[in-house]
């Protein structure tokens, strides 16, 4: 693949990004239209074997549950475990939505390498977004959830945010990675974290 499949899904217009090896698929942030998921995981002969979260946010998980229903195993971050069940922390209470709780399968805290269905994903604990927001490195690809964004960053003034945290994720973290990455945020378009280490205003 020269990518992930990114689907927009959700009232938010959130990037669920699927990839996969033979049959078995990986969804990074179903944030909701199971639907439009199911749909094309059918449609090319996947199943989702997995579900990977950046972070514990309504429009990012509003498809978990169901997929999990369905089969899938689903990881998430220790200080975000508690989300799903929580309008507050989710923060659906303030837009008004639901979302179908769930029990995250495989708890990381960072620095994990997880070999699912053959694929090696490495889990950077990026807190700042959420306490629990992480970042997902599979291959020369970065799954940046809403920590990075192209020319932008995760805000901070929702529960559990803090922005000098953010700030230490972006600088010591993402951006203390050697080599190019491609960067796939949780909305808007990808970007590469080369081009953000010399052009984003937060930093």
């Amino acid at each position: 693949m020269n990518g992930p499949i990114v689907l927009s899904v959700g009232e938010l217009g959130t990037n669920a990004y699927i990839v996969y090896k033979g049959s078995d698929a990986i969804v990074v942030d179903a944030g909701g239209s199971y639907d439009k998921i199911r749909c094309f995981l059918d449609k090319n002969s996947l199943v989702c074997k997995y579900v990977l979260l950046t972070h514990g946010h309504w429009d990012h998980i509003g498809a978990v549950a169901e997929l999990q229903r369905d089969g899938a195993k689903v990881v998430m971050h220790r200080n975000d475990k508690d989300f799903p069940s929580d309008a507050d922390l989710s923060v659906a209470s303030y837009f008004g939505a639901t979302v179908e709780p769930f029990t995250s399968d495989i708890i990381v805290d960072g620095g994990e390498v997880l070999d699912l269905c053959g694929m090696k994903f490495k889990v950077l604990n990026t807190p700042g977004h959420t306490a629990g927001s992480v970042c997902y490195i599979y291959g020369s690809w970065i799954f940046s959830g809403d920590t990075l964004f192209y020319l932008s960053a995760g805000r901070t003034d929702f529960p559990t945010g803090d922005e000098r945290a953010l700030a230490n994720s972006l600088r010591n973290v993402l951006f203390n990675l050697n080599g190019e990455y491609a960067v796939y945020p949780g909305h808007d378009r990808a970007t590469s974290l080369l081009f953000e280490k010399t052009h984003n205003p937060y930093v």
